[in-house]
């Protein structure tokens, strides 16, 4: 195919509550009212209560006429205030360290070097505070744990972060006491019984230089180690995907120009805000494994939880003039962040957002013109399984509303269009209206459908049974649908795309290659990774990107640079 392109005896009380096993939003108002749908889609479509976030699509086909169809306790007090960054640090880049060997349980190291880089004027004794995430199998016992400084083992204070679906850790967050002249190293061995004794954890937040700035000794780890814990996902190094199709994703998502500080000066306006910065910047660190990633990422998170107000359903969001609008309801950065560093109080955040998207969204589609976005569809499941992921008293909750979630969305898959039979090509179709837009024909956004996929994928991962399985023949369906029916004639992807009827809107911008890479990508992988044509449409919509991509605002970068960055673990499978 041509194609054109996130004081002691109290904390040791919590730290032990986090072995068990493993709140914000406005509920007087609708989803129906607070969103513009597909972002954006055409502005005289959008209510005149909605701004609209990105340019217009031209409202044509692929010369056919429009389809008419009708178709433990938490720690609350230990809360960080509101973020302003100003501090300088020093960069530094481990992405090209190699992790031990020695064992890959799981297809992850048991043995990691960590970088640690103090702030500016950070010497002396310091208690150092971070956590180390990990993959499935590879610890189970959160007391064999070894550190070593300068070849001496030190004591720790240590603690499992949340458990993955076999019982085994997600992360260890680990506290040692160092004398500090600058830089250095620190070796982590995992399965290795320490020798050196113990020390009484402290709460994250005394680790701090302060909210604005982060922690006093930032802690580094390999690319390649975070990306194989996959604790933001499935995804592989920035070095790995050299050379490849892929590649495009590390030419075009540039961290160092929409970092912390980018944000810092644009922040005052909405849009900004969109599409979870910290899981972007996160995830950008696990493929990165530099201190600027991980430093934007930290510091955006606490931004977010910091503007967070009440509890459980009745929490907002701080987001300016948001309250109450869905899609800036984010849980997967809060807890990224907690699998990183341990802070109780971003789990407990999370856990407050996925009630709030609860008491915002009703997952469920009737096939008329009641609002209903994939957008939508994918961040109520994202909140609901990375609460469920990271919750420490309820994941059954949690998981309860991501399985009511997964089965709607499959029954809307199922069933819409109307009048449409094919059983293995299938979007999550709705009206254009539904979407808030004037197309004038059923349809699905494939770029927004990458935001469900991405919450569709992760269910699966952390799932089991029947139910596990739907959810990855339903990313089968879409995939394959976007393929056959998401493409114009040159290759490139739809911004709305109609459902085996030749409708398509083109869009006039170049912003959308990689979401419906990835899409097809999952297609591909959840498929066997045998279907070489699914493959290849999928890597000539990445070289598309490639060739034609454009970012041209932050708010582009979030979208393009959230969900589609893990098109090349997917196609490298």
């Amino acid at each position: 195919m041509q194609v054109q392109r996130h004081r002691s005896m109290l904390v040791a009380a919590l730290w032990a509550c986090t072995a068990c096993p493993g709140d914000s939003g406005d509920t007087t108002v609708s989803s129906s009212d607070t969103d513009a749908a597909t972002e954006p889609g055409p502005t005289s479509a959008a209510p005149t209560s909605v701004a609209t976030d990105e340019p217009a699509p031209t409202s044509s086909t692929t010369g056919e006429p429009p389809d008419t169809t009708v178709g433990p306790t938490s720690n609350p007090t230990d809360g960080p205030d509101t973020t302003t960054d100003t501090a300088t640090t020093t960069t530094t880049d481990t992405a090209g360290t190699d992790p031990s060997t020695d064992t890959t349980t799981g297809g992850q190291a048991t043995a990691v070097v960590v970088h640690l880089v103090p702030q500016p004027g950070v010497n002396g004794q310091q208690r150092v505070n971070f956590a180390v995430p990990l993959a499935p199998g590879v610890l189970t016992d959160d007391t064999q744990v070894q550190v070593v400084h300068a070849g001496a083992e030190v004591a720790t204070a240590l603690r499992g972060l949340a458990r993955h679906p076999d019982g085994s850790w997600r992360s260890v967050q680990i506290q040692v006491d160092l004398e500090l002249a600058g830089e250095t190293d620190l070796d982590v061995n995992l399965n290795t019984a320490p020798t050196a004794g113990t020390i009484d954890a402290v709460p994250v937040a005394d680790t701090l230089v302060d909210d604005d700035s982060g922690p006093r000794v930032w802690a580094v780890l390999p690319a390649e180690w975070l990306s194989a814990s996959r604790f933001a996902g499935p995804l592989d190094t920035e070095t790995a995907a050299q050379g490849t199709p892929a590649q495009a994703w590390a030419d075009k998502c540039d961290y160092d120009e929409w970092d912390h500080e980018a944000f810092l000066g644009v922040m005052g306006q909405a849009d900004v805000w969109l599409y979870d910065r910290g899981t972007i910047l996160y995830r950008g660190h696990a493929r990165r494994g530099d201190l600027g990633t991980l430093r934007s990422a930290y510091l955006e998170t606490t931004i977010y939880r910091n503007g967070l107000s009440g509890q459980g359903p009745d929490t907002e969001i701080g987001v300016p003039g948001k309250t109450g609008d869905a899609k800036y309801y984010y849980t997967q950065n809060m807890a990224l962040h907690y699998l990183m560093t341990g802070d109780d109080r971003f789990r407990e955040s999370a856990e407050d957002v996925a009630e709030a998207y609860d008491a915002l969204w009703n997952p469920g589609y009737d096939g008329g013109d009641g609002f209903w976005t994939e957008r939508h569809a994918g961040f109520g499941l994202l909140a609901y399984v990375w609460a469920m992921n990271v919750s420490d008293d309820q994941a059954d909750q949690f998981r309860g509303l991501a399985e009511a979630a997964v089965t709607a969305y499959i029954d809307v898959q199922d069933s819409y269009p109307p009048g449409y039979d094919d059983p293995d090509a299938r979007c999550f179709a709705h009206t254009d209206t539904a979407a808030d837009e004037d197309f004038g024909f059923w349809g699905c956004s494939p770029w927004l459908s990458a935001i469900l996929a991405d919450g569709l994928d992760q269910f699966a991962s952390d799932s089991e049974g029947a139910i596990a399985d739907a959810a990855r023949t339903s990313l089968v369906k879409l995939g394959r649908v976007v393929a056959r029916d998401g493409l114009d004639s040159d290759g490139k992807p739809f911004y709305w795309m109609g459902v085996g009827d030749g409708n398509g809107a083109v869009d006039d911008y170049d912003e959308h290659w990689g979401e419906s890479a990835y899409v097809v990508a999952l297609a591909y992988y959840h498929d066997g990774s045998s279907d070489p044509e699914l493959k290849q449409t999928a890597e000539d919509l990445a070289q598309g990107l490639a060739d034609f991509g454009e970012v041209p605002h932050m708010r582009s970068f979030n979208w393009q640079c959230r969900s589609a960055v893990a098109t090349s673990w997917f196609l490298s499978q």
